[in-house]
This record gives C-alpha cells, sequence and structure tokens, in this order.
C-alpha cells in the first residue's frame, strides 16, 4: 500500500472532522477510474457515520465540479450505489442536496446499470420532497433537478402508481415556491417529465444481469479487504431489492400480470455447487416459506412460484406469484417485516404492522428462521427480495440468510428442532379423517378445507394445523399432494393398526426422531410424555414459552395414544 493509500485510510478512520476535511481537500482523486482511492471512498459511503458520509461526498462533488465534470460511468454507479445502499440517511442531512451534483451527470438514464438503480433513487427523491419530513431547502433543490434533468431521467424504469406519488410530492413542493418565475419554470419542467415518463416502456434485458456483473469486475481481486466485501454485499441487497422492483415495473408495463407479488433469489454457495438441484431445492425451502406465511394470513388456495427469467451465469432466479391486489399487499407486508430494524423506519413498520397482530408477527418470523436454518445447513447463502406494485411495497429491504447469526459447531451438533416441525393439531383421529379427505378430493384444497370443517367441526385456523399434522407425519407432501403412506394408512381395516402405523411415521419425523435421541432411549415406548415441554425447550430455540407449552400438550397428548397401540 502507498503511502498517499495509508494516508487516505488514516484520514477516514480519523473521528476528527475538521482534519478529515482539510486533510481530503489536499488530495487527489481520479474519478475517471476505480481505483483503490474510490474504494476506500465508497467504503466510507456505505459503513461510515452519516457525517464522514456527508464530508465525503461533499468533497468529492467539489472535485468533480474542478474536473468539469469528467467522470467514468462505473465511478458514478458505485457512489450513487453505496450512498443508496446505506441502511439509513436523515431527512435533513446534506447528502440529499451533495447527492444532486453526481445524479445531475448520469447522461443517459436507459443505461441498465442507472436505471436499475431508479427504484431506489425514486425513493430517495421522494423523501427529499416530502414536506412532512424534510426542509424546504432540500425539498426545492430536489424539484429543480427533477424539472431541470426531466428528458433524460424521465425516461428511466418506473411504475405510473410511483410516477404518480412523485408527481403528488412534487406539485406539493411547488404550491410553498413563493417566487412566480421559478415556480412557472419548475412546472414547466415537472410537467415535460411527467408527458415523457407516463409513455416510457422499458425494454433494455441487460438491466438483469448488468449490476450484477459491473460489482463481480469492480471487486474482482483476490485480497479485497473484509471492508470492501461488507460494502459488496450491502451492494448485492440493494441490487436485489431494485431488481424485485423493476420485475414489477417490467410487468406492469407489459400488461400481462397487472397483480401478483415479484419475487428474486440470489443463491450463493461457498462450495461452488451450483447444480440444477441444489438450487430447485433451495427455491422449494422458499416457496414453502411462502405459503406457511399466507396460511396464517389466512390467504387460500396461494399459487406456487411461476419462472419467470434468470441471469445468466448466476443462481439469480426471478419469480411470479399470481395473488390478488390484497393478497400480494398482506403477504408483501409480511415478508417486508422480516428486515432488519434498521431498514424500516418507524411509520413504515407502524403502517407494515397493521392486521399482523404479535402472535402471528412471532410466527412469520419463526418460519423464515427455520427456512433460514434449513439452508444454512446446507452452506448456501440466499437472499430474497419481493415487490408489489403497491407504492409502499415497491421497494422492499432484501431480507437474507445471512441476517441470522451464524451457527457454530457445537449448535450444528446438537439436536436441534425446528418450530415447524412440532405439531400444532392435538387429535390423531381428525388427522385421519383429513387425509382420507386428501385421497379422496385430491385437486382441490378447498373442498377438502370445507369438507373438513364441516365433519371435525374445526375453525379455518385449526384446518392449517391438521394439514401441517399430516405433513409433519409424512402423508401428505409439502404441496399437499396424499403420498404413498397415507394410501396405505387409508386402506388399514382397524383403528389399532392406522395407530401403529402413525406412531411409525412419527418416529420417522424430525420431532419424534429427535425426542427419542433427546430421551437417550432406544424406543417410542420408553419415552416419557411428561418430558415433552423441557424437550422443546431444550431443542427448539425459535419457540417462546407459552408456544412451548402448547405444543408440548400436543405432543403429550399424541404420544400417550401411541403408547396404548405400540
Amino acid at each position: 500500500m502507498t503511502a498517499h493509500l495509508i494516508s487516505l485510510q488514516e484520514i477516514l478512520d480519523s473521528d476528527d472532522l475538521h482534519k478529515i476535511i482539510d486533510s481530503l481537500e489536499d488530495i487527489s482523486v481520479r474519478l475517471d477510474r476505480i481505483d483503490e482511492d474510490i474504494l476506500h471512498f465508497s467504503t466510507v459511503l456505505t459503513l461510515g457515520t452519516q457525517e464522514k458520509a456527508e464530508i465525503i461526498l461533499g468533497i468529492l462533488g467539489q472535485k468533480l465540479i474542478q474536473a468539469d465534470r469528467q467522470i467514468k460511468d462505473e465511478v458514478l454507479w458505485l457512489l450513487l450505489a453505496t450512498v443508496l445502499s446505506r441502511e439509513t440517511i436523515t431527512v435533513n442531512s446534506p447528502t440529499r442536496i451533495n447527492i444532486l451534483g453526481f445524479i445531475s451527470c448520469v447522461e443517459d438514464w436507459t443505461l441498465p446499470i442507472f436505471a436499475l438503480l431508479t427504484p431506489a433513487l425514486d425513493s430517495f427523491l421522494m423523501t427529499s420532497l416530502d414536506l412532512d419530513k424534510t426542509t424546504q431547502l432540500i425539498a426545492e433543490q430536489t424539484l429543480d433537478f427533477i424539472s431541470t434533468w426531466a428528458e433524460s431521467y424521465a425516461k428511466a424504469p418506473r411504475t405510473l402508481k410511483q410516477l404518480s406519488r412523485l408527481n403528488a410530492l412534487a406539485r406539493s413542493v411547488l404550491d410553498k415556491v413563493d417566487c412566480l418565475s421559478l415556480k412557472g419554470e419548475w412546472t414547466e419542467g415537472l410537467d415535460e417529465f411527467l408527458k415523457i415518463a407516463s409513455k416510457e416502456k422499458y425494454t433494455d434485458q441487460r438491466i438483469w444481469s448488468s449490476a450484477n456483473n459491473l460489482l463481480e469486475k469492480i471487486y474482482s481481486r483476490n485480497n479485497v479487504s473484509s471492508d470492501h466485501r461488507s460494502v459488496k454485499d450491502l451492494l448485492l441487497r440493494l441490487i436485489m431489492s431494485c431488481l424485485a422492483a423493476i420485475e414489477t415495473t417490467i410487468d406492469n408495463a407489459d400488461a400481462r400480470r397487472d397483480r401478483g407479488l415479484s419475487v428474486v433469489v440470489r443463491i450463493d454457495n461457498p462450495e461452488s455447487n451450483n447444480s440444477w438441484s441444489v438450487g430447485a431445492s433451495a427455491i422449494d425451502k422458499i416457496e414453502r416459506l411462502f405459503e406457511e406465511i399466507a396460511n396464517m394470513l389466512d390467504i387460500r388456495g396461494i399459487s406456487t412460484f411461476s419462472p419467470v427469467r434468470s441471469v445468466p451465469g448466476s443462481w439469480v432466479q426471478f419469480l411470479h406469484m399470481n395473488l390478488s391486489s390484497n393478497e400480494s399487499t398482506k403477504l408483501g407486508k409480511a415478508i417486508a417485516l422480516l428486515s432488519s430494524e434498521e431498514d424500516i423506519d418507524n411509520e413504515e413498520r407502524q403502517d407494515l404492522e397493521k392486521n399482523i397482530n404479535n402472535e402471528k408477527r412471532q410466527e412469520i418470523v419463526r418460519s423464515w428462521r427455520d427456512c433460514a436454518t434449513l439452508l444454512k445447513r446446507e452452506n448456501l447463502k440466499v437472499d430474497l427480495a419481493i415487490s408489489t406494485n403497491e407504492p409502499e411495497l415497491y421497494l422492499v429491504s432484501s431480507i437474507s440468510t445471512e441476517d441470522l447469526p451464524p451457527m457454530e459447531d457445537s449448535e450444528q451438533a446438537r439436536i436441534i428442532v425446528l418450530s415447524h416441525d412440532v405439531p400444532q393439531a392435538d387429535s390423531l383421529e381428525k388427522v385421519l379423517i383429513l387425509v382420507s379427505l386428501f385421497i379422496q378430493y385430491k385437486s382441490s384444497i378447498e373442498i377438502i378445507r370445507e369438507k373438513f370443517l364441516e365433519e371435525s367441526e374445526n375453525s379455518s385456523r385449526n384446518f392449517s394445523y391438521y394439514r401441517k399434522a399430516s405433513e409433519i407425519l409424512g402423508l401428505i407432501d409439502w404441496r399437499s399432494h396424499p403420498t404413498n403412506v397415507s394410501v396405505v394408512l387409508n386402506g388399514l381395516p382397524t383403528e389399532e393398526k392406522r395407530m401403529r402405523l402413525l406412531a411409525s411415521q412419527f418416529l420417522s419425523s424430525n420431532v419424534g426422531s429427535s425426542w427419542l435421541k433427546w430421551s437417550n432411549v432406544n424406543d417410542l415406548s420408553d419415552i416419557q410424555s411428561d418430558s415433552a415441554y423441557q424437550f422443546l425447550i431444550e431443542v427448539c430455540p425459535s419457540l417462546s414459552e407459552n408456544t412451548a407449552t402448547r405444543r408440548a400438550q400436543t405432543l403429550k397428548s399424541w404420544l400417550e395414544v401411541f403408547h396404548q397401540y405400540w
């Protein structure tokens, strides 16, 4: 490392803001290529304190002016993306003005690398235009950018709902402008922006892969520092969220799927075992997660993932769920709640939490943890992003298996049961009723639900419990298709034989085999039913004490029945 870079690193690591300003003003920075200096600056823009990021962006802006606007597209993209990838930028931060100088340097917003950033940048600008949150100065400077660069920025991809929202906020700012000539100029520019943007249809297919390719090029060296890897990971998360939003944009513009949920999944295997089966297995687990959450929210007849496209040379998959507007909003809000607290401000989180009570919220989190645990056990890193056409769910922070703490070696060796492995359906007789219905009415889950509720006098929620219990016992697969075991079970002539087969299936299940191992015994008859609660507390950490108490009662009731026939 050169003396210059050591000096720069020392400057950026300093807590003396005045020293940082004075020192950086004397450093020559090239903006026509991505070098170590630019990588150091981008690291601070992403990971540094807001004060440092504001200083860096301000000084780089000055050097941009001195360079007579000569900045390479790759450098410009990296600086914009690192700012947009920050977890938070306060509503009154100078960054909201400083970044406008860089945005105005983008000559062609139809270039895929810049077009991809549009969802995040629009969201950023709309916050800057919101007079209920920001200052008059920031709002007017933002409006000035949109009006001045209307023709270029309007060509970036966005939905009509996003355009309408941006227009409403911009008009509110215009209403507060006292200078009539300036107001007229901005109005004319805004009108031109809306005219172009409302007709624009984005079609460049390179948008799906260009940013990923650029990121790999930027961080292709073997000696990338841990900070640089952290920046790359955050940029990948930003790209994922933007890709999901762009998928929604393209779908709506195409008018073939004006509803539903866009899902983007990125699968990374450090062992480079990117075989088809590995990816398909991961997608199946994520689809199962969505189905579980949909059941919690009483969304009926949820469709499976429809593949839309994939990025060549990577494990980035674009999927779609064909749902009604109300269903996609409910499911989207539940997924969005899984983002980290830092990614969602209090107002947004309160809105997302409407109609999702605390118990359901905990169940949703447990389901995601269980899914992530299964993926991590296969040594997979999976990032997931969703988007809908609703403005509040158009751009949603992605979630990742890396958000969960890594599993220690001791944790991998010990017995772990996931919450969805533990049944909640108390009556084994009703499990038999449901299995019989699955065999009779294979093609319609709605008919099965209706018949089961009639015969068992259960609530709709209990139907989900019994369907899950049937899956735990291997009587149906996760798509609710009856297995060969269920056919054999349904044909057995006596209750004793049916219960013995259920007991055998229980021993083969994750929860049954784990209970046997935890009890340090060799036979089902030696497991003590009263140990159910302690067993769950020790091996299923995702369950709260109250939930463990309820689930233990189910296990106890099952085991007591099995003991009668074993």
